[in-house]
């Protein structure tokens, strides 16, 4: 029925286009990740594991679409479940660092004078089921459910070049970025000299991390009514128009797979992987080329997302294991320089 049936069928059923769903399965196919059981083709294995993690659909639900065992739907769930992690190892991979304004994406004209931007880097908050034992430091910013916080780290093409899933909806994005730092085995990509992602105000102004000015209007949504007047409000306002593209990208994200708003009962090591897998695949639509109608919907530069938490909370000591005095003021200076060009160019 999804092989044979229309492309609005497989977007609905799967959150995808029948292309990127074949493109899907074949390299899954010629990676040797999957293999066509006596029973079940890679192909069914693939669209029952997306319908499940696209609808938030219980094993009972596919087990009367797909006419299996439950047994069979929560073999196959885990073993596609297995090679997406080593899928995600090839689908999230660090930013080259190139400085090429002309790679994909919008504002090109603002890249030019954000020349060391090779990124956004922000913090997500997606749902989580946890113990009752456990559920005070999963409790999200005021609003009773729990959270994982997910770090995520994406280019201005919209793909994520770094993702950490799995820590407590508590913590603050800028202790959960110090400590995945502090472990050598997360691979954190630190950009090279000279160059830096643009972070929100829940970061610190550092070496390798542009955060806007702060007490000063930030927020797109801020400069609808009143245009920026200062340079420092001119800075936050070119900063972002930048830094939205990860807005987008969760955006993308969080729309193409309702599973983030709303978990499944899992095991929570199993949670944080599902949560890994919709990043790898949403990364390989993207990387694909695949003509995407939710892409195409978030591509809109001006697109003001919902804005979660908006942080002006001082910064969690992320000095000092890290970072010293001068490679604050370091980032002060290359900030100023920033918004008196920008004053300069109006």
């Amino acid at each position: 029925e999804l092989l044979r049936g229309s492309d609005r069928q497989c977007i609905e059923l799967m959150r995808m286009s029948r292309e990127a769903y074949f493109r899907l399965c074949m390299h899954f196919r010629h990676k040797l990740w999957l293999h066509d059981s006596r029973y079940v083709s890679v192909e069914e294995k693939m669209a029952m594991f997306l319908t499940i993690i696209g609808h938030n659909e219980r094993y009972v639900v596919i087990k009367r679409r797909f006419q299996h065992s439950s047994q069979t739907i929560h073999k196959y769930f885990h073993e596609v479940l297995a090679a997406m992690m080593t899928f995600a190892r090839e689908m999230i991979v660090p930013s080259t660092f190139d400085p090429n304004p002309d790679i994909p994406g919008t504002h090109k004209s603002l890249r030019r004078i954000f020349k060391g931007a090779v990124g956004a880097l922000d913090g997500t908050l997606v749902h989580a089921i946890i113990p009752a034992s456990q559920q005070t430091v999963y409790r999200g910013r005021g609003k009773g459910k729990c959270y994982q916080n997910v770090l995520g780290i994406c280019d201005f093409n919209m793909i994520f070049t770094f993702v950490y899933a799995g820590w407590e909806g508590v913590a603050h994005d800028s202790r959960v970025l110090t400590e995945v730092m502090a472990e050598p085995n997360n691979n954190f990509p630190f950009p090279p000299p000279g160059k830096y992602y643009l972070c929100d105000a829940a970061y610190t102004n550092t070496r390798g991390f542009m955060v806007p000015y702060r007490n000063v209007r930030y927020w797109l949504g801020d400069f609808r009514r009143r245009r920026a007047m200062t340079k420092e409000e001119k800075f936050n306002h070119a900063h972002a128009k930048l830094r939205n593209v990860i807005e987008r990208a969760y955006g993308v994200l969080k729309t193409r797979f309702p599973i983030l708003d709303k978990m499944a009962p899992y095991p929570f090591n199993v949670q944080r992987n599902v949560v890994i897998a919709c990043f790898a695949v949403n990364n390989f639509i993207r990387k694909e080329k695949i003509n995407d109608e939710l892409f195409a919907q978030y591509e809109e530069p001006q697109m003001v997302t919902e804005q979660v938490g908006q942080e002006e909370e001082v910064e969690f000591a992320t000095i000092g294991s890290h970072w010293g005095a001068g490679d604050i003021q370091f980032m002060s200076n290359m900030r100023e320089e920033i918004a008196v060009q920008l004053i300069g160019n109006i």
